[in-house]
């Protein structure tokens, strides 16, 4: 029946969460807080972060060889319940030389966070998470990969402001009509399938684990 309705409803009447407006619009929203709240740690729990609590969305607006880049990121400022502050930036995008990109605002970004009189101890850790509509990593089938700093020989973390999230949403597309991924065991996944549903660069709705065509 579910099915049977999505299909009557025409694309251009479904929202594509994934576009800059939307997606700013939900979770770069101050009266939508509580809901990137809950967005931000199901993606961060993978990592054992501790939980955030609060959130103050920033206006800094990073320079880059594209001057859209500044549209396609959402910078927060996040305390956990630990009372840690923590930067986080977000991009939904479809370009690409992401992995490169994304250092850049990384370095960006931790640079920023050092204020005047500040010591080099109290700079705060930045989290990058890069949400794309493009597969970019061919040495994994997994749609969420983290990384960090580490030693080459006994892997020891050297410290933990680094952090980088990488979500291939064709890879998580991939696993449900696979039937490989369970939304309702995993927070994560219901969050990213209400984001990848609707797809309209490609002109195409996901419904029933079925790729329909629309229109």
């Amino acid at each position: 029946m579910k099915s049977k309705v999505l299909k009557r409803i025409p694309l251009e009447r479904l929202m594509d969460l994934k576009i800059e407006y939307a997606f700013k619009q939900l979770f770069g929203n101050e009266k939508n807080k509580d809901i990137t709240v809950v967005f931000l740690n199901a993606i961060l729990q993978k990592t054992g972060r501790n939980r955030i609590i609060d959130i103050s969305f920033e206006n800094t607006e990073a320079g880059g060889e594209d001057p859209d880049d500044k549209r396609s990121k959402l910078d927060l400022l996040v305390t956990t319940d630990t009372g840690k502050v923590i930067n986080v930036e977000i991009q939904f995008t479809n370009r690409h030389n992401m992995i490169k990109r994304s250092m850049y605002y990384w370095a960006g970004t931790y640079h920023r966070s050092f204020k005047k009189r500040m010591t080099y101890k109290e700079l705060h850790p930045v989290i990058a998470i890069n949400i794309l509509n493009f597969n970019i990593l061919n040495g994994t089938d997994r749609f969420h990969t983290t990384y960090h700093l580490y030693e080459d020989e006994e892997n020891f973390q050297l410290t933990d402001d680094m952090e980088f999230h990488f979500i291939e949403m064709p890879k998580l597309i991939k696993d449900w009509k696979a039937n490989k991924l369970d939304p309702w065991n995993n927070v994560l996944a219901r969050w990213l399938l209400m984001l990848g549903i609707i797809d309209r660069k490609n002109d195409k709705v996901y419904a029933d684990k079925k790729l329909r065509k629309a229109g």
